[in-house]
């Protein structure tokens, strides 16, 4: 800024460097709107910059709890099956107790039946 006051102060006395001196002030606003603007573009820079890594801190923590959330997920799948293995298991424990009082019915009938037949046979003995 120093130095363009200086220029402009000489050019400023000189009528035949009159045109010099307009362009040369155009230039002049020109670059230090240029200036500004990129110290306005590097502003916003540093600040989407930390965005980003706010940003790229909350997707890494976001993954871990994803990869967490999978491990857990993996864990109450395989109780799930253990239960479901337990749950028929069971079943086929109270199938085959089933069976097991069945058939003990069965055999208490025909020793029922045995025991009726055999004192029918003790009563009819002894009428004789």
């Amino acid at each position: 800024e120093k130095d363009f006051q200086e220029v402009i102060s000489e050019l400023t006395g000189d009528q035949s460097l009159e045109k010099f001196r307009v362009e040369y002030e155009k230039l002049h606003a020109v670059l230090k709107k240029s200036y500004e603007n990129e110290k306005r573009l590097m502003a916003k820079c540093r600040e989407l910059n930390a965005e980003i890594v706010v940003n790229s801190a909350k997707v890494a923590t976001a993954l871990k709890l994803s990869q967490d959330d999978q491990t857990t997920i993996t864990s109450l799948k395989r109780e799930i099956e253990k239960a479901w293995k337990m749950v028929d298991a069971a079943y086929e424990k109270e199938q085959k107790a089933k069976e097991t009082i069945m058939s003990l019915k069965e055999e208490i009938m025909n020793l029922t039946k045995l025991v009726e037949q055999g004192s029918g046979l003790s009563l009819g003995q002894e009428h004789k």
